[in-house]
């Protein structure tokens, strides 16, 4: 009876939720809380967009104006070297006057940590390299010292070398003085120049030090709400000023991006090291409490160093937070009051029913002869009621009709479960085919990588071998003279020897004649074995430059030289293996080109390429043509205002329309199997393109000729 008792419990529940009363009351309680949390949200949004608004206009004035203090003080600070170039410019001379100068500087302004006038190495004395003043502050006097030695090679300097290249005045990357003011600071270093036959020339650089301390107090004191501070950076992101002193110089804004896993923080810091200016409402980690923060940010333009404030995103949002929570308390309350409406209007209307539904669930259980409640109402109530006892009469001679149809019904499920069954274990077999098949593909694209990295390895090794033949046949003939004209200036300072020690021997003048003969050998010979070694040390050069140049270092390169040197190298590496080979060199060489920044190594592969490409198809060619045809090899450079043109031509087989639009793909290659990668003019292509910013282009024409051009920039 207890179980019976607690079943028939469970199913009245079961009942109460399955009710029309319980849907009513559901479907308000969804509508209407659905229609509260729109407007909730759309308050919260609002209430965001308000405060976020007023937080831009706010945080905007105040990275300004704190951007306008800080120029303001760079602005008065940098106006004092502009001032007194000028005065030392005139006074270049005067020691003692450029000396009271510097000290006037430091004296008089009293932002300033220090003032210093560097010279050029040996412009003041031809035996002293260093030259300087410094006047900086050391407690309540302004202490002097000389700059520059060994270790305080400030010849080196961002503070000298900047504003001697770009002519103008710079603020320095903030650094710490070790050996001279031995402090945290920047630098702002205008050039001096000297009049010589009415033409300015670089002397030295007038500085003035600005103490960080400064700075990272006054962006110290930069106050938001509770916890929100400033931060400033360096034109590299170095930072200057933090309320955590152990990020001051030794992080920059990308490390601590890095450290919080933010890459919209580092792409803020990006916009801040390009001097941009803005607010980013993206939620940063605070380094001191670790809550979220908002960020403002400004350029400060003298020095190009920027400010950031962090604003705390709770303390920001706490009124509209309240605000949201005061809301949220009334809208429930109201609520409240609506859902205990609804449920007094639906216990009204759903009781009638409540009753027909259990006289129909005992129906349905298979009384059918249970009696049916009546109900005078001629509502929808009545009328389902109504449509019940018609039901009940019909039903019961279609149950035995349903009960068979149920049971056909039962087996066709059976059947259709096996079927779903063999379909599934179907589909696993094939997915595991494809995750075999996606494994070998992935195999295979590994394996053609390496394939990849080989050939390139390759075609490294190949363009040094060449380079090595070259380098061994250049230096045979040079090596063969040292050792021939050696052993005969041994043989004649031999004889020479002889003839003097001859005892009793009186040198008359046709001996003398003999004897300086002699001597004139030895020195004709001395004089080649000089020119010829020092011909062999700049092929050796050649080679440890090659070999073990590092990658993408540019230096002043002498382009007409390292041409001709290659045209030879790669000349006697052809040499070198078909000594049968022979072919007419043309040059002509610009005489106003001078040296260019590239990187030599580099570019003597591009060279050493088209030059090896040229003498391999002017061989074939003459294998075609034999006596009939003779090679010849034509290399031009001219210099075209801000750039540098140079042209290899050959006469050889040329190329194809097809192979011209090919030549420069990864792998394509003319050759045979064996006798090249088809990375040769690839690599040549990213090194001119891509490396140095320059242009390379074909010409030719099938069966005549092809020529290879070459653009470099000058800077």
């Amino acid at each position: 009876m207890m179980k019976n008792a607690s079943e028939h419990s469970k199913e009245t529940k079961k009942r109460t939720f399955r009710g029309i009363a319980f849907k009513l009351i559901l479907s308000i309680f969804i509508c209407c809380s659905v229609i509260f949390a729109i407007l909730f949200a759309y308050n919260l949004k609002i209430t965001r967009s308000i405060v976020v608004r007023n937080l831009i206009n706010s945080a905007t004035y105040l990275t300004e104006s704190t951007v306008a203090k800080i120029d303001k003080v760079l602005n008065s600070i940098q106006t004092i070297p502009d001032n007194f170039a000028p005065i030392i410019e005139r006074n270049l001379d005067n020691e003692a006057e450029m000396k009271q100068l510097v000290r006037l500087m430091v004296a008089n302004n009293p932002d300033i940590l220090g003032a210093a006038l560097a010279f050029e190495p040996y412009s003041r004395n031809p035996r002293e390299k260093y030259f300087s003043y410094y006047f900086h502050r050391k407690g309540d006097y302004i202490n002097f010292i000389t700059l520059g030695n060994e270790h305080y090679d400030y010849f080196t300097m961002d503070w000298y070398q900047l504003p001697k290249e770009l002519g103008r005045g710079v603020w320095s990357e903030p650094y710490f003085d070790e050996g001279g003011a031995n402090m945290l600071m920047t630098t702002y270093a205008v050039p001096i120049y000297r009049e010589r036959e009415g033409k300015k020339v670089f002397a030295g650089v007038l500085t003035v030090d600005l103490s960080l301390d400064w700075l990272q107090h006054y962006v110290g004191r930069i106050k938001v709400n509770e916890t929100g501070y400033g931060v400033l950076i360096s034109q590299n992101g170095t930072i200057v000023s933090y309320p955590l002193k152990k990020f001051i110089m030794n992080e920059t804004i990308f490390s601590i991006a890095d450290e919080q896993k933010s890459p919209e923080l580092r792409e803020v810091g990006r916009k801040m090291v390009h001097g941009e200016s803005g607010f980013s409402n993206h939620e940063y980690k605070n380094s001191v409490n670790g809550k979220p923060c908002w960020l403002a940010y400004a350029p400060v333009t003298l020095n190009r160093w920027s400010i950031g404030i962090f604003f705390p995103v709770e303390e920001i949002m706490a009124d509209a937070t309240h605000l949201s929570i005061v809301i949220f308390a009334l809208g429930a309350g109201g609520f409240c009051g609506i859902v205990i409406l609804i449920v007094l209007i639906a216990r009204s209307i759903t009781s009638p029913l409540r009753r027909l539904t259990q006289a129909a669930e005992m129906f349905a259980a298979g009384d059918f002869n249970v009696k049916l409640p009546y109900i005078r109402s001629r509502d929808e109530i009545g009328r389902l009621n109504v449509s019940f006892i018609v039901m009940q009469q019909k039903l019961a001679a279609t149950i035995g009709e349903l009960r068979n149809a149920s049971e056909q019904l039962m087996i066709s499920n059976e059947k259709l479960e096996e079927y779903n069954r063999t379909l599934e274990q179907k589909v696993e077999i094939r997915t595991s085919e494809l995750q075999q098949k996606h494994i070998e593909l992935e195999s295979a694209f590994t394996h053609l990588k390496d394939a990849q990295a080989q050939l390139v390895q390759s075609e490294k090794m190949a363009s040094l071998g060449q380079l090595t033949a070259g380098i061994a046949h250049e230096i045979k003939n040079p090596l063969n003279f040292i050792n021939n004209f050696s052993e005969v200036s041994v043989e004649l300072a031999a004889e020479l020897i002889q003839e003097l020690d001859k005892p009793g021997i009186v040198i008359d003048e046709k001996e003398s004649g003999y004897i300086k003969g002699i001597i004139a050998d030895i020195e004709g010979n001395a004089r080649r074995i000089h020119e010829h070694g020092k011909r062999a040390d700049s092929i050796i050069r050649s080679m440890l430059l090659h070999s073990r140049g590092k990658s993408g270092e540019r230096q002043p390169t002498d382009i007409n030289a390292l041409l001709e040197e290659y045209v030879k190298l790669g000349y006697h590496g052809m040499r070198a293996t078909d000594n049968t080979f022979n072919i007419k060199i043309e040059s002509e060489y610009d005489p106003e080109l001078k040296t260019i920044s590239v990187v030599p190594q580099d570019i003597s592969r591009v060279f050493l390429n088209m030059i090896n490409n040229a003498f391999y198809s002017t061989a074939q060619k003459k294998k075609e043509l034999k006596e009939a045809y003779f090679p010849v090899l034509r290399v031009k450079t001219m210099l075209l205002n801000d750039t540098v043109e140079i042209r290899i031509f050959d006469n050889g087989k040329g190329m194809s329309k097809d192979t011209v639009e090919r030549v420069f793909n990864p792998f394509f290659t003319t050759k045979p199997a064996g006798s090249g990668t088809g990375l040769g003019l690839s690599i040549s292509y990213d090194i001119i393109v891509r490396q140095h910013n320059g242009q390379i282009s074909v010409v030719s024409e099938e069966g005549e000729f092809a020529e290879f051009i070459i653009t470099l920039p000058v800077t």
